[in-house]
């Protein structure tokens, strides 16, 4: 029992993973108000048919993009200023060949956690200094998580391990055609066999049919998370940061420093490739994934690794994506902990006096944003005329029409949008349907940038305003995320509803024209 606890703690831990729809994507059909509540991407199509796009760009500040995805080829941003890696900066932006955008985070994968990182800050002031008051309170409160996560994911992580040795010594014995009678009468030889004989035991039920590989894959999968929380989120001596970006990282006005490199791989930009396939993926290719605007590019800007990231790379990125011409930023992350708050206000500053509109994912801990802070935001409603906050609503009927793991807020949440089961672009040529308000976020963003490219004198404000006023409400009571209670929508966001497309060109089609009648 004690190992399938483990087990079931450490599954918890992995990325979303889709529930299986009735309709890959679902999220681009007809809006149901009773459930099913897509987007009426489609409707929307139809209305705008006789009209000629023009293109905008969307800036995914993300985990990096693979620029090499045939779904993604010919949607992609190319700076048009700069001359394939000549190691000259060509269009006197200060960053050399950035082709596709540019990467802040240099050779960084893994980082830590925010709060690792104010616990290692405060450290040195507080520690062993016998300070008192609310200061060194909340220090003492920041010491006591990150101490007690770390010790509880090294617990987890040596068994997993173990686990992990154990595969190998089981499978040189009976090769990969393992199966539960095998592992019932197996008379292990050493710790790590016992091991991975009782963790593969646990964590499947005893009257499923067992799948020895793939109980295996999810059990590596589990200590891939929790070899990144013992050894770099929660671990106060891990710091790559001057090694593999080489900034000065306590200068926040510093600008110009990363690299032009902005895929990072399958594992460490799978996050931004997915996102970018909602937002501009190809769909007259027929195959692979369907984009919601068909007249993107895509600036791919690497600011987010397996952890925390980090304001001051987000500041920049927001400045790289207004200066060099992206109308929307997509931001499908967030964290309950800040370094340099005033950089990132500043930024989001910048970008509204350039009429760029900012879309941002709400989270995904099922928490009310309007109780527990996640950053960034629009600072109160302070930049909220050109910042959308997006929850995550799925393709399930009522009650279950909002996602379980979405975080919500009456004050805090503009709009809900489709994050269940999006399929999308991953890296390596592959694709996935993945959970979270990382895919509502770029859902909206999608929807915006179909909305700019069609009606472009519409400013960002009219833009949000748009979507937020046309968003349909679903009928009656549903679960609110991390509780058993039922509520309605308009008591969980501000606009009550969920993004339709079509209701939203047909209400940007009537502002234009009117101008135009002006």
């Amino acid at each position: 029992m004690k190992h399938l606890i483990l087990l079931l703690i450490a599954f918890s831990f992995l990325q979303l993973k889709a529930q299986t729809p009735v309709d890959t994507f679902w999220h681009l059909k007809s809006f149901n108000k009773k459930g099913f509540a897509a987007i009426n991407y489609y409707e929307a199509l139809e209305f705008v048919k006789s009209q000629n796009p023009t293109e905008v760009i969307v800036a995914v500040i993300d985990a990096g993009v693979d620029v090499y995805h045939p779904d993604l080829q010919d949607r992609l941003w190319f700076n048009p200023n700069e001359i394939t890696n000549n190691g000259i900066d060509d269009d006197g932006n200060g960053y050399i060949d950035d082709l596709y955008g540019w990467n802040f985070i240099g050779d960084v994968t893994f980082d830590n956690l925010e709060i690792t990182r104010q616990y290692v800050k405060l450290n040195k002031e507080f520690e062993l200094q016998n300070k008192i008051g609310v200061e060194a309170a909340a220090y003492e409160t920041l010491k006591d998580i990150v101490l007690s996560e770390r010790r509880e994911a090294k617990f987890i992580f040596e068994i997993l391990q173990q686990a992990k040795f154990g595969f190998e010594f089981l499978e040189d014995e009976y090769s990969k055609n393992i199966t539960r009678d095998i592992l019932e009468k197996h008379k292990s030889n050493n710790v790590y066999e016992e091991r991975a004989r009782l963790v593969l035991l646990n964590s499947a039920p005893k009257k499923s049919t067992f799948d020895y590989i793939k109980t295996r894959d999810e059990t590596l999968e589990a200590f891939n998370q929790y070899d990144y929380l013992y050894n770099y989120a929660y671990n106060p001596k891990f710091d790559s940061r001057k090694e593999k970006v080489g900034d000065d990282y306590t200068n926040v006005e510093e600008r110009i420093y990363g690299n032009n490199k902005v895929y990072y791989g399958k594992r460490f930009s799978e996050h931004g490739t997915h996102v970018a396939g909602i937002i501009a993926a190809n769909s007259s290719n027929n195959y692979g994934a369907k984009g919601i605007c068909q007249n993107c590019k895509i600036m791919s800007i690497r600011a987010v690794p397996e952890g925390d990231e980090r304001d001051k790379d987000v500041a920049n990125s927001i400045y790289y994506a207004v200066d060099n011409g992206a109308m929307v930023i997509n931001m499908s992350f967030g964290k309950a902990y800040v370094n340099n708050l005033a950089a990132v206000e500043k930024a989001i500053a910048y970008a509204q006096t350039k009429n760029v509109l900012i879309v941002h994912g709400s989270g995904n801990d099922g928490k009310n944003n309007d109780e527990n802070i996640n950053y960034p935001n629009d600072f109160g409603g302070k930049y909220g005329a050109n910042w959308i906050e997006v929850g995550a609503s799925s393709w399930q009927s009522k009650p279950k029409a909002i996602a379980e793991f979405s975080n919500y807020g009456k004050k805090e949440v503009d709009v809900f949008a489709p994050g269940v089961a999006i399929y999308s672009t991953l890296p390596e040529e592959t694709y996935e349907a993945l959970d979270g308000t990382s895919m509502a976020s770029p859902v909206v963003a999608g929807a915006a940038a179909f909305l700019w490219s069609y009606f472009p004198s519409l400013t960002a404000k009219e833009i949000k305003n748009i979507i937020t006023s046309t968003a349909s409400p679903l009928k009656g009571r549903h679960r609110k995320p991390g509780s058993i209670r039922k509520t309605r929508l308009k008591r969980v966001s501000k606009s009550g509803g969920i993004i339709n497309l079509y209701e939203a060109a047909k209400r940007a089609d009537e502002i234009t024209k009117g101008r135009d009648s002006k």
